[in-house]
């Protein structure tokens, strides 16, 4: 059977961005437990610091996010998410190296200024999807990423536990490599540049980032980056005080794994009921009830129960991001991809930025413990929000 380019780009993005985002993930459960390590700090100095270098990320790659979209619309989307590839390859290697707590902030800062692997994929993606197969594309393509995170976490901690932190960072670089040669060698991108007089601008971006559609969408997506964010420090180091004896990255990784899983499943679901229920209403369901989930941590009295809460975050999380990423490429023309998802990558970066860094500080201020609260009224606050005021994009369905 013959398949349709559009296709074949879609399944490649999934292989590569699997292997990103496991490579990602291997991070996640031991990265304050990794500036321990070059240092002497207490469980709430490492969340800090933890809080500092995501947040430095997430700075960076809010103010890079629009002016490679801007690039993308102009040159191409591929060549965009080569670039974030493998210059994040090399950087994770340099973090495998860090002598102190600074050169890990200014490496995540820089990371953040060349990755956004995501945002080209999913630019790349939309760029030649079907509208009507765009909830189908963008489910998809998080089946890929949640896989990955599923995976990487559980895998991480336990390499990290046992052969030490710096191995994982290597091998975090080298998945992510493989990840651009998969780009590199198995996709095709058909581009037109744009005439002269059309050229994608910086006054186009603030249009579309502007617009009726687009803005409450953006605020939306920054909501949504903040809560998971704030938790996300926190929980390796919530872990370790609940009980000191247990394997804290291990068990992290654990929590991040099923959550993974968890939203793999979801991602798979809204791909294939995308088209048929309003993106708006699966988008409402899953903030309040993430929402919810995010509460009972703050009673729990053991590592189980805070690892299943945070599991079953994941069934609401793969709705939240299928749809969401959905709604951003409907929400703009096919020319104009690569600005929809770098203004995207901007609101979602400032999230990243803002929840490690308001965890980092609340998590000394009021415990580890109200951390959870505080994250979970901000996903019923945003669900609120996105059933008065997000305009919902209507699908014609074709007949193929």
């Amino acid at each position: 059977m013959t398949m349709e380019p559009w296709r074949k780009n879609l399944y490649a993005i999934f292989i590569a961005q699997f292997f990103v985002m496991t490579g990602f993930n291997f991070v996640n459960p031991f990265l304050p437990l990794f500036i321990q390590q070059l240092g002497s700090y207490t469980n709430e100095e490492a969340a800090f610091w933890s809080g500092m270098a995501t947040a430095g990320f997430g700075i960076t790659l809010f103010l890079s996010g629009p002016l490679w979209g801007i690039v993308a619309d102009r040159w191409g989307r591929k060549i965009m998410l080569l670039r974030a590839q493998f210059l994040s390859s090399l950087i994770l290697l340099g973090l495998g190296l860090s002598p102190n707590i600074y050169w890990v902030v200014g490496l995540r800062a820089t990371q953040g200024m060349f990755s956004g692997t995501m945002t080209a994929a999913q630019a790349m993606v939309a760029g030649d999807t079907p509208r009507d197969k765009m909830p189908f594309a963008m489910g998809l393509l998080m089946v890929s990423v949640f896989s990955g995170t599923s995976l990487g976490p559980l895998l991480g901690g336990v390499l990290a536990d046992t052969f030490g932190y710096q191995a994982t960072f290597y091998i975090t670089g080298a998945l992510l490599f493989l990840g651009g040669l998969v780009i590199l060698f198995f996709t095709k991108e058909e581009f037109v540049r744009p005439p002269a007089g059309e050229s994608v601008s910086m006054g186009s971006l603030l249009r579309l980032a502007t617009s009726k559609q687009m803005l409450p969408l953006l605020l939306t997506l920054l909501v949504l980056q903040v809560g998971p964010q704030m938790i996300n420090p926190v929980i390796p180091v919530f872990i370790r005080e609940i009980d000191p004896g247990t394997r804290a990255a291990t068990m992290s990784g654990v929590a991040f794994g099923l959550m993974g899983v968890a939203a793999a499943i979801s991602s798979l679901a809204a791909a294939r009921i995308g088209g048929r229920i309003s993106l708006k209403t699966i988008l409402v369901v899953s903030c309040l009830g993430t929402g919810l989930l995010y509460l009972p941590p703050v009673w729990a009295g053991g590592v189980a129960q805070v690892i299943f809460f945070i599991a079953l975050t994941g069934f609401f999380k793969g709705g939240l991001m299928a749809s969401s990423s959905a709604l951003v490429g409907l929400s703009a023309s096919g020319d104009q991809q690569g600005i929809a998802y770098g203004v995207a990558q901007s609101a979602n970066a400032l999230g990243i930025g803002l929840g490690p860094l308001l965890g980092g500080i609340l998590a000394p201020l009021i415990g580890l413990r109200a951390v959870f609260g505080v994250a979970g009224g901000l996903f019923m606050m945003i669900g609120v929000f996105v059933y008065r005021l997000l305009t919902d994009v209507k699908l014609e369905r074709s007949l193929s």
